[in-house]
């Protein structure tokens, strides 16, 4: 999707009917009393006219009449051309951010930057001495985990928290809308902090994005602790590189420090390790590992033993009946420690807080169906497969199978890594389709077989259909074989072409374990 389609919105994937539905709410919710455009400026000299503004907007496509149109920078060259679009619609007013638009017949108040912007909108919705705890979580993979299970941690101690991230905007576990990217809109982020305030909600835990960072869309939100899980490949055409990509997510958690919050880290990565500031609190597998402020075993399937480091060997907790694999003891480690150092908890609370938490849609969720052992993952980075494989390989008596593929106009560096992984870990494996987007499933596949050694480590299917692919995968499973259908995990849709199709895992899984059981059913009554 281009800058022209989407306004000047900072998402990319933005106005499914859901997410049309979300901002109304969240428009109704966030009101604020009308103000005068000149007492919005603070400080700001370049201020051209003055009227009243009753409502913001950051789409030019949607302003309603009396609207003030928020330009922001991602609307490049096209800037001119939105804000001719928001005057034709009614809008009242221009608050243009970054370079300025000196041809508007409007009132026209222009920020110098994307800060200056965020203390705007912190005096518009009268958040400047919020109570809201905003937790902001980063990484290439576990954010939506750590962020999911943190908001249901915070909402067992103190009765009410929020997550935004991945799964849109999650109030509960049952209570999950659809807001476009990982990482929201400055605007929409800016209407949630005031709904939480408002609604007395103590926390939210927002996952922050690599784009959301790039385009700043965390300006002016009060991060008071940040957590970095982890750093592997992901999005890194989009940032030019993986020492970019990195520079990013470093920028975010060094903002966060200077400005006197807490940064979580995961020792266990080396380059969140070495690229994590001195005062970062860091969690990292081993009991009895040095300069970790909490570690982590996990020594039974389901089962968590942690350590806070500060407490000396009175402080050892075990947490039980925790999600299943390694990498969830890994993220509920980031979730123990984030407690700790916000206060949210003191270390005898954990197993209360910790013990039967559940985990997020699509991360390494069981079907139970029938009895056979299937799994549907989001992973789709090559670290992310192979902890979710490794993971499974603890749960397997027999073979492991794998459905798996990788997405297109997406970093194709990866593609060869993770046909290098799924041979390697698993026994059987389907590679097939997974949001080809523009490119063809058959260029992406080919370019996943080239990381598989010759010969085979292991059996290999090529099915481009990903319902076909599925369908075989679980018609071939036996007594004590595990499958991970891995890549789209919660998501909804296929992207394929500029369409966005209806696409589950987890719906074509149940297909094919009901007509396998029932199979099973007819052959043993025969």
């Amino acid at each position: 999707m281009t800058d022209a389609q989407i306004g000047n919105s900072e998402d990319t994937i933005f106005n499914s009917k859901e997410l049309r539905v979300v901002s109304s709410e969240l428009l109704e919710m966030s009101k604020r009393p009308a103000r005068m455009l000149s007492d919005l400026a603070e400080n700001q000299t370049w201020l051209r006219g003055n009227t009243e503004v009753s409502e913001l907007c950051d789409d030019s496509r949607h302003i309603q009449s009396g609207e003030t149109f928020f330009c922001l920078p991602r609307a490049g060259e096209k800037a001119g051309e939105f804000i001719d679009q928001a005057e034709d619609a009614g809008a009242a007013a221009v608050i243009s951010v970054g370079s300025l638009v000196l041809d508007i017949a409007l009132p026209h108040l222009a920020l110098p930057d994307m800060d200056a912007a965020g203390r705007l909108l912190r005096r518009w919705f009268d958040t400047e001495q919020t109570p809201v705890h905003m937790i902001g979580v980063t990484g290439t993979d576990g954010k939506t985990s750590v962020a999911w299970m943190l908001r249901e941690a915070i909402s067992r101690k103190l009765g009410s928290a929020w997550a935004v991230g991945t799964l849109g905007w999650t109030r509960d576990s049952s209570d999950f809308l659809d807001i476009g990217n990982t990482t929201p809109s400055m605007l929409t982020l800016h209407r949630l902090l005031a709904v939480a305030q408002d609604a007395n909600v103590p926390a939210i835990v927002c996952e922050v994005s690599s784009h959301g960072i790039a385009q700043q869309r965390t300006a002016g939100i009060p991060f008071r602790t940040a957590v970095w899980t982890n750093l592997g490949h992901d999005h890194l055409q989009a940032h030019g590189g993986f020492e970019a990509y990195a520079e990013i997510k470093q920028s975010f958690i060094h903002q966060v420090a200077e400005e006197g919050g807490l940064v979580v880290c995961n020792a266990d990565n080396e380059t969140v390790h070495t690229r994590s500031p001195l005062s970062a609190l860091r969690y990292g597998h081993g009991l009895y590992r040095e300069g970790l402020t909490l570690g982590w075993e996990q020594e039974l399937p389901g089962m968590l033993r942690l350590r806070d480091f500060r407490e000396g060997e009175a402080g050892e907790v075990c947490v039980e009946d925790i999600p299943l694999g390694e990498f969830h003891a890994e993220n509920l480690a980031a979730v123990a420690l984030t407690l700790l150092a916000g206060k949210h908890a003191q270390l005898k609370e954990l197993p209360k807080l910790l013990s039967g938490i559940s985990a997020p849609p699509g991360r390494m969720q069981p079907m139970n169906i029938g009895r056979w052992q299937v799994f549907v993952d989001y992973a789709h980075t090559p670290e992310a497969l192979e902890s979710c494989l490794c993971a499974a390989r603890k749960l397997t008596q027999e073979r492991l199978l794998v459905v798996f593929g990788c997405g297109g106009e997406r970093d194709r560096e990866k593609r060869p890594q993770m046909g290098e992984i799924a041979t390697r870990l698993a026994d059987v494996v389907w590679v097939t389709s997974d949001n080809p987007r523009g490119e063809l499933p058959a260029v992406i596949a080919s370019e996943i077989e080239q990381g598989i050694p010759h010969p085979y480590p292991a059996e290999v299917h090529l099915q481009l259909d990903r319902g076909q692919a599925i369908t075989e995968a679980i018609h071939a499973l036996q007594r004590g074989d595990v499958l991970v259908i891995a890549g789209k995990g919660h998501e909804t849709y296929m992207e394929v072409a500029d369409e966005r199709r209806p696409w589950s895992d987890t719906e074509m899984a149940a297909l094919a374990l009901h007509e396998k059981s029932d199979m099973a059913e007819f052959r043993a009554c025969a």
